[in-house]
């Protein structure tokens, strides 16, 4: 049984308009999600991966994605990504040595 987590546009919006209406259906870690927002950053793809999960030094996340609207690719700290529909996002998480 699968879920969908809705998102709204109040949610960091990183200043898009609050008339954004259209929902983009995308999944995380096989979760999907409806998002309300034209781009995802590093951190909003890690939170929801990972909800309440506490950053630290020695944790790292690694994040990729493919769609079939465009190239596959990553997301590195501080970075964002472009949403199309569709989108399937890994998240995950590795300690440095």
């Amino acid at each position: 049984m699968s879920s969908t987590i809705k998102v709204h546009p109040d949610d960091g919006n990183h200043g898009e308009s609050p008339e954004h209406k259209k929902e983009i259906r995308i999944h995380i870690n096989t979760r999907e999600f409806l998002v309300r927002k034209t781009k995802l950053t590093y951190q909003d793809l890690v939170d929801f991966a990972y909800p309440g999960d506490v950053p630290g030094p020695d944790k790292v996340y690694e994040i990729t994605y493919s769609s079939e609207h465009g190239p596959d690719g990553s997301v590195g700290v501080g970075g964002e990504v472009k949403l199309k529909e569709g989108m399937v996002f890994n998240v995950g998480i590795t300690n440095r040595s």
